[in-house]
C-alpha cells in the first residue's frame, strides 16, 4: 500500500460536471464574462476578520449591501468571452460559470445587466465579446450583512429567518487514498495493472540494476507493454528520468506536481504511452444503433490502435451531486456498446447509481405473418374485445327465405359499434350489406408492410397515433445529460405504446417505462 504522507499532494478538487443540455441560439464568436466564485469564498484566512480587512473590502464595494432588498454586486474583475458557432447562453454559464441550477436564472439577469447593448441574450452573433461579472454575491438583509462581516472567514450558523444568505462552498478536496483508487480502477479497466509493493528491477549493463521501491514510486503496466514510474512525489531527479528513457524502450518516469488532480495525473501516464490518448470532450458521444444513445463526458480515453487492442474506450464523468449520476441502465448500454463511463465525485472518489431492477412483462409481439394475425394481435394489445375467424351472418333462413353467411378475419367490439377487418377483397354488395348492418368495414392486405397495416387498423378504428423519430432526454427529467431516440409509431390509448421494429434494450426499456412511462412493442 501506499502511505498516506506519499500521496498527500497528489489529488486536488476535480473539476465540475459538465451538464448536458441543449443550447440557446448563441453564436460562435461571441465572448461572455462569466461570474467567478462568491466572494466569500476567497476569504479563508483568519486575518480577514480584521476590522482593517473590512473596511477594506467595503471599499472596494465588494462587502454586502445594507440595503433590505436583494440586489447583485459585481466585483471589478471581469471575465470576458467570445461567443462560438452554437454556443448557448445556459449552455455556457454552466460550464464555464458551474453555478447551480437554482442561480441561473439569477446568473442570466447579471450577464443582461453587464451587456446592455446586447436586446436578446438568446441571439448573439459569432464573435461578440460579452461580459460575465466575476466575484458576484447576494446581498440580503442588514442583519444577515452584518454577521458574516463579523466571522468573514467562514460560514455562520444558519439564521432562524427562511431566507439564505447566499451559499458558500469549502473547495472539495479528494483524500490520497480515494484519487489513488480511482487511478487504480480507470487502469485496470484498460487492461493494465498497477504495483504498488515490493521492488521492480531494471537490468543496467551487465553488472547493476535500477531498484524501484513501488510503495513510493508506483509501477503503472499497459497491455502495450508500456511501463510507467510514477513519482508522486518528486523524489527521482531529472538523471534517472533521463536513464530510463535512454537504455529501456517503453519505459517512462512520469512526475507528478503537489497541485496535480486525480485527472492531471491521468493525463500525464496515459499521453505518455504510444498506444493510448487521453482528450477533453467537447461534444456528446453516440452510443449503439438500436437505440443510438447520447451521453456527455468530460473526458475520454481510447486506444490510437484501435485493431491491435481489446481495450474498450472510457469516458470519465466529473460530478458533484448524485441528482446528476446517470442511470445505470445507461453505463451497461454503454459498456455493452464499446464505452465504459466512470463517475467521479471530488470527495468521495468512485461514484455511480445502484442497478435497476424493473419487473417487466414480455415485449408485445405482432407477427408479421399475416395481416389478420397482425392486426388482431395489435387491437387485442391496445385493450379492445377482439375475435378472430367470425362468421358474420348477412341473410337469414326465416327473413330471406334463405341463410348466409361471410367469415371475417377479425371482429372487434369498441365502444358500442362493430369493426369488421378483412384481408380478402368483398364484392360491393357484401360490403353494402354490412355496412346497412352498423358495422364497420377495414381492408387489409397480406402484402401490406406492417406499418401500412397497423395505420389501417388504427385509422379506422380513430385510435390516434403519430409515426417518426422519438427523442427521451435526460434533463428534461432533471436527470444526468444523456438522450436515446429511435423511429417507431407511438400509439396514445390510456398508455403511450412505442411500436418498432427492433429488439429493444431490456434495461432501456425499463428506463423508459419508469422516467417516461413509455411502452415498447414491436413486429
Amino acid at each position: 500500500m501506499i502511505k498516506q504522507y506519499a500521496l498527500a499532494f497528489i489529488f486536488g478538487a476535480l473539476f465540475a460536471v459538465l451538464v448536458y443540455q441543449p443550447a440557446n441560439a448563441l453564436e460562435s464568436g461571441q465572448s461572455l464574462i462569466l461570474p467567478g466564485k462568491p466572494i466569500m469564498e476567497t476569504a479563508a484566512k483568519p486575518e480577514v476578520k480584521t476590522e482593517a480587512k473590512v473596511k477594506e473590502v467595503k471599499s472596494k464595494k465588494t462587502a454586502f449591501s445594507r440595503s433590505k432588498s436583494t440586489h447583485k454586486i459585481p466585483s471589478a474583475k471581469v471575465r470576458y468571452y467570445k461567443i462560438k458557432k452554437g454556443d448557448g447562453l445556459m449552455e455556457i454559464i454552466r460550464r464555464e460559470l458551474r453555478v447551480a441550477e437554482t442561480d441561473v436564472p439569477k446568473t442570466v439577469n447579471i450577464i443582461k445587466s453587464l451587456n446592455p447593448r446586447i436586446k436578446n441574450v438568446n441571439k448573439i452573433h459569432p464573435g461578440t465579446v460579452i461580459k460575465l461579472p466575476g466575484r458576484t454575491v447576494l446581498a440580503k438583509t442588514a442583519a444577515k450583512t452584518k454577521a458574516i462581516e463579523q466571522n468573514f472567514s467562514k460560514l455562520p450558523p444558519p439564521p432562524p429567518q427562511s431566507e439564505k444568505i447566499g451559499e458558500v462552498k469549502e473547495k472539495k478536496v479528494m483524500p490520497p487514498e480515494v484519487g489513488f483508487a480511482v487511478l487504480k480502477q480507470i487502469i485496470t479497466q484498460m487492461n493494465g495493472s498497477i504495483t504498488t509493493t515490493g521492488n521492480y528491477f531494471l537490468p543496467f549493463s551487465k553488472t547493476g540494476q535500477v531498484t524501484i521501491d513501488c510503495s513510493k514510486i508506483p509501477v503503472i503496466e499497459f497491455d502495450d507493454n508500456t511501463t510507467v514510474f510514477l513519482d508522486l512525489e518528486n523524489r527521482a531527479n531529472n538523471s534517472l528520468k533521463k536513464m530510463i528513457s535512454d537504455n529501456w524502450a517503453n519505459y517512462y518516469l512520469v512526475k507528478t506536481d503537489k497541485n496535480d488532480d486525480v485527472i492531471a495525473i491521468l493525463k500525464k501516464v496515459i499521453n505518455t504511452t504510444k498506444s493510448y490518448s487521453m482528450i477533453k470532450s467537447e461534444k456528446p458521444l453516440m452510443i449503439g444503433a438500436y437505440p443510438p444513445v447520447e451521453v456527455m463526458v468530460d473526458w475520454v480515453i481510447f486506444s490510437t490502435l484501435p485493431k491491435k487492442t481489446k481495450s474498450l474506450k472510457q469516458g470519465l464523468r466529473l460530478i458533484n451531486e448524485n441528482n446528476l449520476l446517470l442511470p445505470k441502465s445507461i453505463k451497461n448500454y454503454s459498456r455493452k456498446n464499446g464505452l465504459i463511463i466512470t463517475e467521479i465525485s471530488p470527495e468521495t472518489g468512485l461514484v455511480g447509481k445502484p442497478d435497476e431492477v424493473y419487473s417487466l412483462p414480455p415485449v408485445p409481439v405482432f407477427p408479421a405473418i399475416s395481416a389478420r394475425d397482425f392486426s388482431y394481435e395489435l387491437v387485442s394489445n391496445l385493450g379492445l374485445s377482439a375475435e378472430k375467424d367470425v362468421d358474420i351472418q348477412m341473410f337469414d333462413t326465416v327473413k330471406d327465405g334463405f341463410n348466409l353467411s361471410i367469415k371475417a378475419d377479425v371482429l372487434i367490439k369498441k365502444e358500442g359499434k362493430k369493426y369488421i377487418i378483412y384481408s380478402q377483397i368483398l364484392s360491393p354488395q357484401f360490403v353494402n350489406s354490412l355496412k346497412q348492418a352498423g358495422n364497420e368495414i377495414i381492408f387489409v392486405k397480406d402484402n401490406d408492410s406492417p406499418e401500412d397495416i397497423m395505420v389501417k387498423v388504427l385509422h379506422g378504428l380513430n385510435i390516434p397515433f403519430i409515426s417518426g423519430n422519438f427523442t427521451f432526454s435526460g434533463p428534461e427529467k432533471k436527470q444526468a445529460p444523456y438522450a436515446l431516440n429511435f423511429n417507431g409509431t407511438m400509439i396514445k390509448t390510456d398508455k403511450d405504446l412505442y411500436v418498432i421494429d427492433f429488439d429493444f434494450d431490456q434495461e432501456l426499456r425499463g428506463l423508459l417505462q419508469e422516467v417516461w412511462s413509455a411502452y415498447i412493442a414491436k413486429y
